[in-house]
């Protein structure tokens, strides 16, 4: 996928999304409310059947040319009428194309549970697999204690848990690396890095925002920000993405006073890990590393005001749920972390993703 993707404007999108809006709340009113909730309860049989077909990988097998349910199920070790029952719920809510003779094949919507780019197939393995399904159905264990659901049935938070059990570690990483490159394009499309020199991506993984923003730019350098720990893995995908000679690993922890130079610093949904005297923390130790006239961009999702829809507020369940203090913000929850730590917001660019991009300074 290029980075010169071809993606609809936001305003455009904007207009859409608030018509859909519309369409949406009038739909609702138009029946009782026991009827128009128990519709939503319906999308609950709805996660299962996708996190089933992500797991056993059925997008892949029908890569090639449509297979009978029959040949499904002998290549994924599934039981034919069962397997069939899952792919038809889907098929009828436009996840696969169902076809004569119990045949089934791909469509747009299913393309991505394929592996490669555009692809959400981790993300929802990870989000929809049986940890993090578990977690979320001990959301009440939260509401009443204030506790996090995810160690109230683990023993444990959710990092130290991840890096106890290796292969969810890795897929929790490749679910973060698909919703960073569904954010990349509306982000590249949206703030202009030509005017700086050196970019630095404060927990950005093993580096793949910042090696988007170099592909597009040039003449830019890059600096990674990470734990020690993740250095080896960052330095396989420089040398892969072939910009080892502009990318520099540097090791540290954004939760102690740091060094590092640059013109921009980008935080990608760093924040809404931790609670606010963490993130006033983390925050003050970046504002010792800056110099004069630097910028730093946080991408984040805002929660909107009340009664609004908003992807925010239901990723924010995921947060309640799973981490210990981390919550999505409003405009002036940011506005407020912001001041309190030395720093001044000075715009907010919404995207056609949830990711706005907010560019602050030091005050």
């Amino acid at each position: 996928m290029s980075t010169t993707q071809t993606i609809p404007p936001y305003p455009m999108v904007k207009a859409l999304g608030g018509f859909r809006s519309f369409l949406q709340k009038l739909h609702r009113r138009l029946f009782p409310g026991s009827v128009a909730l128990y519709e939503q309860v319906q999308s609950l049989w709805l996660l299962q059947p996708l996190y089933i077909a992500a797991e056993l990988d059925i997008a892949g097998y029908l890569k090639e040319k449509p297979m009978s349910v029959e040949e499904l199920a002998a290549q994924t070790g599934s039981r034919p009428e069962a397997l069939y029952r899952v792919l038809r719920a889907l098929a009828s809510e436009g996840i696969f194309t169902e076809l004569q003779g119990r045949k089934f094949r791909l469509n747009s919507a299913s393309m991505a549970l394929l592996e490669g780019n555009g692809s959400i197939r981790n993300v929802i393995i990870h989000h929809l697999g049986p940890v993090n399904w578990s977690a979320n159905g001990n959301l009440l264990y939260t509401v009443k204690t204030g506790e996090n659901a995810f160690k109230g049935l683990y023993g444990m938070d959710i990092y130290p848990y991840l890096q106890e059990h290796p292969e969810n570690m890795q897929r929790f990483e490749r679910s973060m690396s698909e919703l960073s490159e569904l954010a990349l394009y509306p982000v590249l499309s949206r703030y202009d890095f030509s005017e700086c020199k050196i970019v630095a991506d404060i927990g950005g993984g093993v580096g793949f925002l910042l090696s988007k923003i170099l592909e597009k730019y040039p003449l830019l350098t890059g600096r990674l920000f990470e734990l020690p720990e993740n250095a080896e893995k960052a330095a396989e995908y420089f040398k892969w993405c072939g910009l080892n000679l502009r990318m520099n690993f540097v090791p540290g922890s954004f939760l102690e006073p740091f060094s590092l130079e640059a013109d921009i610093y980008l935080m990608k949904n760093v924040l809404h890990n931790w609670d606010d005297d963490r993130c006033i923390n983390i925050l003050e130790n970046l504002k010792v590393s800056m110099v004069k006239d630097a910028k730093l961009l946080i991408l984040e999702m805002i929660v909107p005001g009340p009664g609004v829809a908003s992807y925010a507020k239901m990723v924010d369940i995921q947060m309640l749920s799973t981490m210990p203090g981390g919550k999505e913000r409003t405009a002036a929850e940011f506005t407020t972390l912001l001041r309190k730590s030395g720093f001044r917001l000075r715009r907010i660019i919404p995207t056609i993703a949830p990711l706005s991009i907010l560019e602050a300074a030091s005050e």
